[in-house]
């Protein structure tokens, strides 16, 4: 017995050490400005985190040392010992492409279907890599248990006391971080999974060694999540005499601000010539969730925790519905992953959770049917507001017999090989294609609107939810969630109606200025726009010096010069370029008080 507990050991120390060697792929996306201290930091707490992590599964697998068939052993340790390891591999794959560990939101949105589909050649490499990592720590376990001659060796007790230090220096190096707000320090946290190093401020302040105006600054930075709301901040006020007016809201799942042209969105591009077209129009987010709540809610998606902690919805849908508008929404992908079916359309009735078909093309056609035909045999007496939501391009996907209209174009959808060497310009002709796509939808749904007896007096908006980066930077950021660069935070937007003077928008513009806009030029709303959004009027906008976005856990503030990126969780901040690279200087901290107003003006 003892020696299966010392072959358990080594076997803690071989994966605890490919684990660190592993965990040294979240390295290559640091960024630039890293000097000795911090990468020291990094390295050391790698190790330590690796061991701590790796050493509680050891001692949970314990119970494989009482197996008495060797064969039966060394199989189950082997594989005991891969599932760390593969886990871990997984998450160096997810932090590529979004920049964040495996969160529970990410499992749950993946298994509700939609978000990524494998393809043959990903699933043959997820069985070969797992395969083969089981094999080696089978093998490890084979070789350990033959070769005796080791255990004369202290190495478990000497691996433990390498262990134990690694953790001292790491923590006790926080516990002065975080006292003094070093971010070069605290920010490398986020590299690590599952890593939570201490802190010990009210020990610093008591010692005098705590930066007091630092600390406050960082916690006037951190969300305030939950809580009682104060939404709308007074009674509506409706004027009746206001004419209804028909909404059509068209959005695009990721649909890049580029990707409206003759070329990749002609049907699009074509009705945008007698519409009101905005230049330089921002979403709320850069990520589904953050996007679809600031364009009907008119403010930040920071307060998206409140709002569906409170299953609030937004004052544009209540007018509506006190308006008697006929509700249709139409979305490609389902409503319940993020919980649309909660917010925004809380109070729907009649609410259409899902399509039917197993395709993303198929279910984006069966909403543009569903509509053509609601559209047609709807109430022309009453008011309509209908919303479409579309997934292609979300997907980089189209039907197989769709012509190719942008080459050379990848033929796949391979997330395993996208890196800084992948010719992106494969995947950008086939996203394009994508667009080109939904466009030929979205030509149906205009060409029906034109067709209908009060077209004259209909209201049609075409957006995305966010954009989609396809290394636009050569950082390695691919698909959207990631950053706060234009790829992926910048949309068209096209609207045209009644009171919308064609022409060129050149102001920068956000999904929250959309709400409020409907809300007080065609919905009657004479309530102040603060009442209820923190938005602008999209038909006279006014320069400001940053617009406020989020994603699912951090915010950042975005100028015409800048980016100051801050992590929702504990406050901790980096200040970017328009190219995503560290720059030296500190924020506006006049500009963020004025944020942190806004993200907290609807809350008790």
């Amino acid at each position: 017995m003892r020696n299966r507990l010392l072959n358990h050991g080594v076997m803690f120390i071989i994966t605890s050490l490919l684990a660190s060697a592993i965990a040294g792929l979240y390295f290559s996306y640091l960024p630039d400005s890293q000097n000795a201290l911090s990468l020291g930091y990094l390295t050391v707490a790698t190790l330590g985190q690796m061991g701590l992590l790796i050493g509680l599964w050891s001692l949970l697998c314990l119970p494989l040392v009482f197996i008495r068939p060797f064969t039966v052993r060394a199989v189950l340790t082997g594989l005991a010992f891969a599932l760390p390891l593969l886990a871990l591999y997984t998450d160096t794959q997810v932090f590529a492409q979004y920049r964040f560990h495996i969160q529970w939101v990410l499992v749950e949105m993946i298994l509700s279907g939609g978000m990524v589909e494998p393809t043959l050649s990903n699933l043959l490499t997820i069985a070969a890599v797992s395969l083969m990592t089981l094999a080696v720590m089978t093998g490890s376990y084979l070789l350990i248990s033959r070769f005796a001659n080791w255990q004369r060796y202290p190495l478990n007790k000497g691996f433990l006391a390498l262990l134990f230090i690694c953790l001292l220096a790491t923590h006790f190096t926080h516990i002065w971080a975080a006292a003094n707000a070093v971010q070069s320090i605290t920010a490398q946290n986020r590299y690590l999974p599952l890593f939570y190093p201490a802190t010990a401020n009210s020990l610093m302040r008591k010692w005098g060694w705590l930066d007091e105006e630092k600390l406050a600054r960082q916690k006037q930075m951190q969300l305030k999540n939950g809580g009682t709301l104060d939404y709308p901040k007074a009674p509506l006020q409706l004027n009746q005499q206001t004419r209804p007016v028909n909404i059509v809201m068209i959005v695009v799942d990721s649909w890049r601000w580029d990707a409206m042209t003759k070329a990749y969105s002609p049907n699009i591009w074509q009705f945008a010539q007698q519409a009101r077209q905005f230049d330089n129009h921002l979403s709320t987010g850069n990520a589904t969730r953050a996007g679809i709540f600031g364009l009907f809610y008119g403010m930040p998606a920071t307060y998206w925790q409140s709002f569906y902690a409170n299953r609030r919805s937004p004052v544009l849908m209540d007018v509506l519905q006190q308006r008697d508008y006929q509700l249709r929404i139409f979305a490609s992908a389902h409503l319940q992953k993020p919980e649309f079916d909660q917010t925004v359309f809380a109070n729907v009735p009649d609410l259409r959770l899902r399509s039917k078909a197993d395709s993303v093309t198929g279910r984006d056609e069966e909403i543009t049917d569903l509509w053509l035909d609601w559209n047609s045999h709807r109430d022309q007496n009453k008011p309509a507001f209908s919303f479409l939501f579309y997934d292609a391009p979300h997907m980089y996907t189209f039907p197989a017999d769709y012509p190719v209209k942008f080459e050379p174009m990848a033929e796949t959808v391979d997330y395993m090989a996208f890196d800084n060497d992948y010719d992106a310009s494969l995947m950008r002709n086939r996203y394009m294609t994508s667009a080109h796509y939904v466009d030929s939808l979205v030509g149906k749904v205009l060409d029906s609107l034109k067709q209908s007896p009060d077209w004259d007096n209909t209201l049609v908006i075409i957006t995305g939810d966010h954009g989609q980066e396809l290394n636009d930077n050569h950082l390695n950021f691919w698909g959207h969630n990631s950053n706060f660069t234009d790829a992926q935070i910048k949309v068209p937007l096209i609207i045209a109606g009644p009171g919308i003077k064609a022409g060129m928008e050149t102001q920068t513009t956000s999904h929250a200025d959309i709400a409020p806009t409907l809300l007080s030029r065609y919905l009657g709303l004479e309530n102040p726009l603060s009442d209820y959004s923190t938005g602008d009027d999209l038909l006279n906008p006014q320069p400001r010096p940053y617009q406020l976005l989020a994603s699912y856990t951090d915010y950042a503030l975005v100028s015409n010069r800048n980016i100051l990126a801050v992590s929702g969780t504990n406050g901790g901040y980096q200040l970017l370029d328009k190219q995503y690279h560290a720059i030296a200087g500190d924020p506006d901290f006049t500009q963020l008080q004025q944020a942190m107003g806004q993200m907290r003006q609807f809350l008790k």
